[in-house]
């Protein structure tokens, strides 16, 4: 009976030693239970956020590989441009060449053309000049062929009076080539400058007073002829004189009387002139 109740004792002992063990053993299992949940729980957030971030570097990832993309087409749009502009740059070198090559045949042109164009006025000028020489030449053949001569009166007869030396006026025109002598004003005008001959013829008749005449140029008398007043016995006379003249263009003649000079239809009061050479 001792011995049972001895036994009883420890497996109560036994007992109460295993449970109180189980008890620290389950205490201990839940703290460790616990643990475990909130590692489990931190192990979520971890995860989480693991997960997120791993989200963002994809999106990262795929940003870069887009730039990256983005990066290249621009890269092929500047060689593209770099290679348009050397085109480009190429093109304009040409151009200017070509445009330097057409300036220069410009101004080569344009040389010509002043060149002609002096040639031309040199042509010009020697056309001028040969058109003045020519000119000349037929002024000369022209003028060679001056000649005049004339009488006192056209119609009737009778004396021409005069107090002092006044030109006469020769109105009836045998011959005036040229028309160098002007039957208004009674001057010979000497078209060239050359040498000249002149003569002049006059008739006294049944005068009183004497008759004097004289060949003049410009102004200066050159020859005179001249006589006295007619007598019964001789009542009519001739005077005479001519000269050879050198005269520069625009030189005047003429013949000048004073006193009484007769003329009628035999012509005997005449001037005379003609151009020997011209000089």
């Amino acid at each position: 009976m001792k011995i049972s109740l001895a036994s009883l004792l420890l497996l109560m002992l036994c007992c109460l030693h295993r449970a109180q063990k189980l008890g620290s053993n389950e205490v201990e299992n839940d703290d460790d239970l616990a643990e475990t949940q909130r590692q489990r729980t931190d192990g979520g957030h971890e995860l989480t956020l693991q997960s997120s971030t791993l989200d963002e570097l994809r999106e990262l990832r795929d940003m870069v590989l887009e730039q990256r993309t983005e990066l290249r087409q621009l890269m092929s749009r500047v060689t593209a441009t770099d290679s348009l502009v050397e085109a480009l740059q190429e093109e304009n070198e040409a151009q200017a060449i070509d445009l330097g090559a057409v300036q220069l045949g410009l101004i080569t042109v344009q040389q010509w053309l002043i060149a002609n164009m002096r040639h031309e006025e040199d042509l010009q000028k020697m056309q001028e000049g040969q058109n003045v020489a020519l000119r000349e030449l037929q002024n000369v053949n022209t003028v060679r062929q001056v000649a005049f001569s004339a009488s006192l009166l056209a119609t009737g007869g009778g004396n021409t009076n005069n107090n002092k030396f006044t030109p006469l006026v020769f109105k009836n025109i045998f011959t005036n080539t040229g028309n160098h002598y002007n039957t208004i004003t009674g001057y010979f005008t000497a078209p060239v400058r050359g040498v000249y001959y002149f003569r002049y013829t006059g008739r006294i008749y049944n005068s009183s007073v004497y008759l004097g005449m004289t060949l003049v140029k410009n102004e200066s008398p050159m020859v005179y002829a001249g006589d006295g007043p007619t007598t019964s016995g001789d009542y009519e006379d001739m005077v005479t004189n001519g000269a050879v003249l050198q005269l520069n263009a625009g030189d005047l003649v003429s013949v000048q009387s004073i006193g009484n000079v007769w003329d009628d239809a035999y012509h005997r009061t005449t001037f005379s002139g003609f151009l020997l050479f011209a000089l």
